[in-house]
């Protein structure tokens, strides 16, 4: 954990560097500005020190503006900076003060010493600067060689599935068995729905692949369920979700679900009817997150039938997504809520 700690720490410092985040500005005229700015902060430091402790550490308060400098502007931003407060501290805090001589025979020295450490200081700063630089290089290698990765494994999923779709409803058409044809017709549109959720679980935030945003995943998946279902408008489905994070496999199961109910309220509960609306809700409540999908059909009694193979789906569908469905229908239409446990 200590070793993440540092390299996390050295590449923050990196994406902090003047000089890559001012392209357009020469290196030198950043770093000088850089080291002026922090003389300044050193000079401003020590005059509010003085107004306690008179001349109390003349070349201590240097120190942490010094390294400073390095880390924010480089090598010579650090070294400009040591010498400018150096020399402020020289000429104004030591005795005798305004003048470069020295009224005490250990200021010599003193000021020899603390120029070394002063020089020893913006080294090892600028050694540490460098070492992050290459760190977050490594890194965002690493984080490209990982896009390219899970691309290629999408890719793959996806044309699997797409196989494995294809072969079930060649198999039906092969069929001259009617009920081998409806399970046939039914695994085909299962592996069609895994398809569609699976295409939209995207990796968008690449700084924790683990987690899914569930506001933007339902609101591709519906837009995903509009195109294949094509409602055409004729069903309005309707989607309100508040910003939860879920893990991919909760996610996944959560979109399976679903496009199960919506797939299910497209194709029964508007019989007879030439409008209708479906929506889907997630709300953020404080021990995790409800899932609520509902319509104003006319109710759909098969799905919620006891024993039914839809409703086995469907828990099968809520239990992987660690929540507790519970469904209500009757001639105003169907409700299905879903409790999630505590979230991410």
């Amino acid at each position: 954990m200590f070793s993440y700690f540092n390299t996390d720490s050295l590449a923050r410092i990196n994406r902090l560097d003047l000089i890559d985040l001012a392209p357009r500005i020469s290196p030198l005229v950043v770093q000088i500005i850089v080291a002026i700015t922090f003389t300044a902060f050193a000079i401003a430091t020590r005059e509010l020190i003085n107004t306690w402790a008179i001349g109390a550490g003349p070349y201590a308060v240097n120190v942490p503006f010094i390294l400073l400098a390095t880390l924010f502007g480089r090598f010579r931003a650090g070294l400009m900076a040591l010498a400018l407060t150096t020399a402020y501290s020289w000429y104004f805090v030591l005795p005798a003060m305004g003048s470069f001589s020295f009224e005490e025979p250990g200021d010599g020295p003193r000021t020899l010493v603390n120029g070394v450490i002063g020089l020893t200081i913006v080294c090892l700063g600028d050694v540490t600067r460098t070492a992050g630089r290459w760190l977050l290089l490594e890194k965002e290698q690493r984080i490209a060689e990982r896009d390219m990765l899970l691309v290629e494994v999408d890719h793959r999923v996806k044309n699997n599935l797409a196989i494995l779709s294809s072969l079930l409803s060649l198999q039906q058409q092969k069929s001259e068995n009617t009920e081998v044809k409806v399970a046939l017709s039914k695994a085909a549109g299962r592996v069609h729905s895994l398809a569609k959720a699976y295409e939209s679980l995207r990796y968008d935030n690449l700084d924790n692949i683990a987690i899914v945003d569930m506001h933007d995943f339902l609101t591709r998946l519906c837009g995903s369920l509009r195109e294949a279902l094509t409602l055409d408008g004729r069903i309005e489905l309707i989607v309100a979700a508040e910003p939860c994070g879920l893990s991919r496999d909760r996610a996944g199961a959560v979109g399976l679900l679903v496009n199960e109910l919506v797939t299910n309220a497209v194709k029964h509960a508007f019989a007879d009817r030439d409008k209708g609306t479906i929506r889907v809700e997630l709300r953020v409540v404080p021990d995790g997150a409800v899932l609520e999908v509902s319509d104003d059909g006319v109710g759909l009694p098969d799905i919620i039938r006891d024993g039914a193979q839809g409703t086995q789906f469907l828990k099968a569908f809520a239990q992987m997504a660690k929540g507790e469905l519970d469904s209500e229908t009757g001639d105003q239409g169907t409700r299905h809520i879903c409790i999630l446990e505590e979230t991410p």
